[in-house]
Protein backbone atom coordinates (compact mmCIF):
# COMPACT_ATOMS: atom_id res chain seq x y z
CA UNK A 1 0.00 0.00 0.00
CA UNK A 2 0.55 3.44 -0.53
CA UNK A 3 0.49 5.47 2.27
CA UNK A 4 1.44 9.33 2.82
CA UNK A 5 4.54 10.06 4.23
CA UNK A 6 2.80 12.28 6.91
CA UNK A 7 0.15 13.14 8.48
CA UNK A 8 -1.04 16.09 10.56
CA UNK A 9 -3.24 15.12 13.86
CA UNK A 10 -5.45 18.25 15.09
CA UNK A 11 -6.08 18.47 18.66
CA UNK A 12 -10.08 19.71 19.51
CA UNK A 13 -10.45 18.79 23.17
CA UNK A 14 -9.88 22.41 24.47
CA UNK A 15 -13.34 23.29 21.61
CA UNK A 16 -14.88 20.56 20.99
CA UNK A 17 -14.51 18.17 23.71
CA UNK A 18 -15.28 20.97 26.19
CA UNK A 19 -18.22 22.40 24.80
CA UNK A 20 -20.68 20.08 26.03
CA UNK A 21 -19.40 20.08 29.38
CA UNK A 22 -22.27 20.50 32.16
CA UNK A 23 -19.92 22.70 34.16
CA UNK A 24 -17.78 26.19 33.11
CA UNK A 25 -14.55 25.02 32.86
CA UNK A 26 -12.29 27.25 34.37
CA UNK A 27 -10.07 29.81 32.17
CA UNK A 28 -7.36 28.53 33.90
CA UNK A 29 -8.06 24.80 33.38
CA UNK A 30 -8.35 25.20 29.66
CA UNK A 31 -4.83 27.05 29.59
CA UNK A 32 -3.29 24.32 31.96
CA UNK A 33 -4.80 21.67 29.45
CA UNK A 34 -3.65 23.70 26.32
CA UNK A 35 -0.05 24.07 27.43
CA UNK A 36 0.02 20.72 28.33
CA UNK A 37 -1.11 19.83 24.55
CA UNK A 38 1.62 22.16 23.35
CA UNK A 39 4.32 20.55 25.57
CA UNK A 40 3.33 17.24 24.34
CA UNK A 41 4.11 17.79 21.20
CA UNK A 42 0.47 19.22 19.25
CA UNK A 43 1.28 21.84 16.25
CA UNK A 44 -2.39 21.80 15.49
CA UNK A 45 -5.43 22.65 18.32
CA UNK A 46 -8.74 23.47 17.92
CA UNK A 47 -8.89 26.01 20.95
CA UNK A 48 -12.10 27.92 21.06
CA UNK A 49 -15.14 28.86 19.45
CA UNK A 50 -15.72 32.92 19.05
CA UNK A 51 -19.34 32.66 18.37
CA UNK A 52 -21.71 34.61 21.49
CA UNK A 53 -21.25 33.74 24.78
CA UNK A 54 -24.89 33.24 25.27
CA UNK A 55 -25.59 30.40 23.52
CA UNK A 56 -22.05 28.67 24.46
CA UNK A 57 -21.21 30.15 27.79
CA UNK A 58 -18.32 27.56 27.91
CA UNK A 59 -16.62 29.80 25.29
CA UNK A 60 -17.04 33.13 26.80
CA UNK A 61 -13.44 32.92 28.00
CA UNK A 62 -11.94 32.72 24.16
CA UNK A 63 -10.48 35.62 23.74
CA UNK A 64 -8.87 35.69 26.47
CA UNK A 65 -7.78 32.04 26.38
CA UNK A 66 -6.23 32.92 23.43
CA UNK A 67 -4.32 35.63 24.97
CA UNK A 68 -2.86 33.60 27.27
CA UNK A 69 -1.64 31.15 25.66
CA UNK A 70 0.10 33.29 23.20
CA UNK A 71 1.64 34.90 25.88
CA UNK A 72 2.25 31.52 28.37
CA UNK A 73 5.85 31.13 29.37
CA UNK A 74 5.71 27.76 29.82
CA UNK A 75 5.07 27.49 25.97
CA UNK A 76 7.21 30.69 24.85
CA UNK A 77 10.02 28.38 23.37
CA UNK A 78 7.22 26.44 21.27
CA UNK A 79 4.07 28.45 20.22
CA UNK A 80 5.62 29.94 16.90
CA UNK A 81 5.39 26.64 15.87
CA UNK A 82 1.74 26.01 16.57
CA UNK A 83 -1.48 26.74 15.03
CA UNK A 84 -4.09 28.02 17.28
CA UNK A 85 -7.63 27.39 15.67
CA UNK A 86 -10.95 29.03 16.55
CA UNK A 87 -14.35 27.83 15.03
CA UNK A 88 -16.20 31.04 13.50
CA UNK A 89 -19.44 29.81 12.29
CA UNK A 90 -21.74 32.87 12.28
CA UNK A 91 -20.33 36.73 10.58
CA UNK A 92 -20.02 38.41 14.17
CA UNK A 93 -17.63 35.37 15.06
CA UNK A 94 -15.75 36.08 11.69
CA UNK A 95 -15.40 39.74 12.60
CA UNK A 96 -14.44 39.56 16.21
CA UNK A 97 -11.23 37.11 14.99
CA UNK A 98 -10.86 39.89 12.66
CA UNK A 99 -11.13 42.84 15.39
CA UNK A 100 -9.12 40.62 17.88
CA UNK A 101 -6.21 40.57 14.88
CA UNK A 102 -5.96 44.43 15.37
CA UNK A 103 -5.31 44.13 19.26
CA UNK A 104 -2.67 41.70 18.50
CA UNK A 105 -4.09 38.77 20.20
CA UNK A 106 -5.60 36.54 17.28
CA UNK A 107 -6.34 32.62 16.46
CA UNK A 108 -3.82 31.41 14.08
CA UNK A 109 -6.78 29.84 11.89
CA UNK A 110 -10.30 30.08 11.88
CA UNK A 111 -13.14 27.79 10.80
CA UNK A 112 -16.23 28.16 8.90
CA UNK A 113 -18.11 24.69 8.22
CA UNK A 114 -20.52 23.51 6.25
CA UNK A 115 -22.80 20.24 7.21
CA UNK A 116 -23.67 17.96 4.48
CA UNK A 117 -27.18 18.33 6.89
CA UNK A 118 -29.04 21.22 5.88
CA UNK A 119 -30.92 21.19 9.31
CA UNK A 120 -28.09 20.93 11.36
CA UNK A 121 -26.01 23.64 8.85
CA UNK A 122 -29.68 26.31 9.52
CA UNK A 123 -29.22 25.87 13.36
CA UNK A 124 -25.43 26.51 13.46
CA UNK A 125 -25.28 29.29 10.85
CA UNK A 126 -29.02 30.50 10.79
CA UNK A 127 -28.89 30.86 7.02
CA UNK A 128 -29.39 29.10 3.54
CA UNK A 129 -26.52 27.17 1.95
CA UNK A 130 -26.19 29.88 -0.94
CA UNK A 131 -26.10 33.05 1.39
CA UNK A 132 -23.26 31.25 3.86
CA UNK A 133 -21.44 30.54 0.08
CA UNK A 134 -21.26 34.14 -0.25
CA UNK A 135 -20.27 35.11 3.39
CA UNK A 136 -17.37 32.89 3.05
CA UNK A 137 -16.34 34.20 0.23
CA UNK A 138 -16.19 37.75 1.69
CA UNK A 139 -14.89 36.98 4.77
CA UNK A 140 -12.06 34.52 3.05
CA UNK A 141 -10.66 37.30 0.75
CA UNK A 142 -11.01 39.95 5.04
CA UNK A 143 -9.44 37.02 6.32
CA UNK A 144 -6.66 37.08 3.97
CA UNK A 145 -6.11 40.85 3.95
CA UNK A 146 -5.02 40.94 7.42
CA UNK A 147 -3.36 37.77 7.67
CA UNK A 148 -6.08 35.03 9.25
CA UNK A 149 -6.23 31.52 7.73
CA UNK A 150 -9.29 30.23 6.85
CA UNK A 151 -10.15 26.35 7.12
CA UNK A 152 -13.33 25.54 4.83
CA UNK A 153 -14.72 22.83 6.86
CA UNK A 154 -17.38 19.75 5.71
CA UNK A 155 -19.03 18.38 8.53
CA UNK A 156 -21.81 15.77 9.23
CA UNK A 157 -20.09 13.44 6.80
CA UNK A 158 -21.06 10.58 9.27
CA UNK A 159 -24.63 11.42 9.64
CA UNK A 160 -26.43 13.70 11.39
CA UNK A 161 -27.84 14.11 14.96
CA UNK A 162 -31.13 16.03 13.46
CA UNK A 163 -31.35 14.45 10.14
CA UNK A 164 -29.85 11.01 10.79
CA UNK A 165 -27.97 9.52 7.66
CA UNK A 166 -26.43 11.88 5.37
CA UNK A 167 -25.08 12.28 1.56
CA UNK A 168 -21.46 11.83 0.71
CA UNK A 169 -21.93 12.72 -2.52
CA UNK A 170 -23.15 15.77 -0.84
CA UNK A 171 -19.56 15.83 1.05
CA UNK A 172 -17.80 15.92 -2.12
CA UNK A 173 -19.84 18.37 -3.78
CA UNK A 174 -19.45 21.42 -1.07
CA UNK A 175 -15.48 20.26 -0.73
CA UNK A 176 -14.95 21.12 -4.53
CA UNK A 177 -16.84 23.93 -3.92
CA UNK A 178 -14.40 25.36 -1.09
CA UNK A 179 -11.45 24.50 -3.82
CA UNK A 180 -13.21 26.85 -6.30
CA UNK A 181 -13.76 29.24 -3.62
CA UNK A 182 -9.78 28.90 -3.23
CA UNK A 183 -9.39 28.86 -7.17
CA UNK A 184 -11.32 31.94 -7.71
CA UNK A 185 -10.26 33.82 -4.95
CA UNK A 186 -6.81 33.14 -5.73
CA UNK A 187 -6.02 32.45 -2.13
CA UNK A 188 -3.81 29.18 -2.39
CA UNK A 189 -2.71 27.81 0.86
CA UNK A 190 -4.82 30.22 2.90
CA UNK A 191 -7.74 28.61 2.63
CA UNK A 192 -7.52 25.20 3.76
CA UNK A 193 -9.77 22.12 3.37
CA UNK A 194 -10.63 19.23 5.76
CA UNK A 195 -13.00 16.23 4.48
CA UNK A 196 -13.50 13.21 5.77
CA UNK A 197 -11.73 9.82 6.19
CA UNK A 198 -13.90 8.87 3.11
CA UNK A 199 -13.11 11.19 0.92
CA UNK A 200 -9.65 10.68 1.53
CA UNK A 201 -9.44 6.83 1.74
CA UNK A 202 -8.38 6.46 -2.22
CA UNK A 203 -5.63 9.48 -2.07
CA UNK A 204 -4.41 6.84 1.29
CA UNK A 205 -4.55 3.48 -1.05
CA UNK A 206 -2.99 4.70 -4.00
CA UNK A 207 -1.73 8.35 -3.71
CA UNK A 208 -3.65 10.00 -5.84
CA UNK A 209 -6.56 12.53 -5.30
CA UNK A 210 -9.89 11.06 -5.75
CA UNK A 211 -11.45 11.58 -9.13
CA UNK A 212 -14.68 13.13 -7.59
CA UNK A 213 -12.27 16.33 -5.87
CA UNK A 214 -10.06 16.95 -9.09
CA UNK A 215 -10.56 20.22 -10.75
CA UNK A 216 -12.60 20.32 -13.68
Amino acid sequence: MNYPKKEVIGEITVRDGFQHEEKYISLEAKLWFSEQLVLAGFKHIEITNLGTPKAMPQFKDGDDLIKRIKTSKKIAHLIDSVTLTAVTIREKAIIRAIEDKKNGYVPDRILLMTPTSYSYHFKNAGMSYEDYWKLAEKYIKLCDDVGIKVNGSVSTIWGCPIEGPTDLNRAIEFTKRWLDIDKVLNIGKMVERIVGRKLRSESIRTGRVPKELKSN
